[in-house]
């Protein structure tokens, strides 16, 4: 696979994995309560990205060799899913202003890493998500070190998006560092780089 593709691969993974959504929630959940907790929430939750990614690949691998037809609308409907996904995210509607927010539960180590990993194996989106990420990428020829790659790749990216959360939370838990408002902003630009990476991957089916 060459560099550009590793490069647009890396950033499809890393807007998955920033977009706000349930997995999100967990982990700023289990970060409020110390950085063990979020970490190991993080961790187990790219533990389960790697099963997605990696069953993925293999299984479109497979799909390209018996049924190219099939893979070719597979990737067509893999791009329009990230339309779809970008233009959610850039429609979102703003959060209500002094909304409460409540306060996380303490829980142990163990149920942090449970719950970051059932947040991510549970959801039927993250499949949904893979299968229209990697149909643009996967090709029957490439070797098993390319495709163990990809699916690291998508498991490095998100544990390590996730472990960046703990740290923030952890760094401003004394105040208010990122307003609904900023968050919201945040949602609006990532649904725009999905877009544009949607519209590259068009352009080379």
């Amino acid at each position: 696979m060459e560099l550009l593709a590793w490069f647009s691969l890396a950033g499809i993974c890393a807007l998955g994995a920033m977009s706000p959504g349930p997995s999100l929630l967990i982990v700023l959940r289990s970060a409020a309560t110390g950085p063990r907790h979020g970490v190991a929430c993080a961790l187990a939750h790219g533990a389960a990205i790697a099963i997605y990614a990696g069953i993925t690949a293999f299984g479109l691998a497979v799909l390209t060799t018996h049924s190219p037809t099939l893979f070719t609308a597979l990737q067509w409907g893999g791009a329009a899913m990230l339309i779809h996904l970008g233009w959610k995210a850039l429609r979102a509607p703003a959060p209500e202003p002094g909304a409460a927010r409540a306060a996380a539960p303490a829980l142990s180590l163990g149920r942090a890493a449970l719950q970051g990993f059932g947040v991510a194996f549970f959801n039927p989106k993250v499949a949904i998500f893979f299968t229209a990420l990697f149909s643009q990428f996967v090709a029957a020829e490439q070797a098993l070190s390319t495709k163990l790659g990809m699916a690291g790749l998508a498991a490095a990216i998100d544990a390590g998006w996730y472990c960046l959360v703990t740290l923030a939370v952890f760094a401003g838990r004394n105040r208010r560092w990122l307003s609904d408002s900023a968050g919201h902003r945040l949602q609006q630009l990532f649904g725009v780089l999905l877009l544009g990476l949607a519209a590259r991957l068009l352009l080379t089916l």
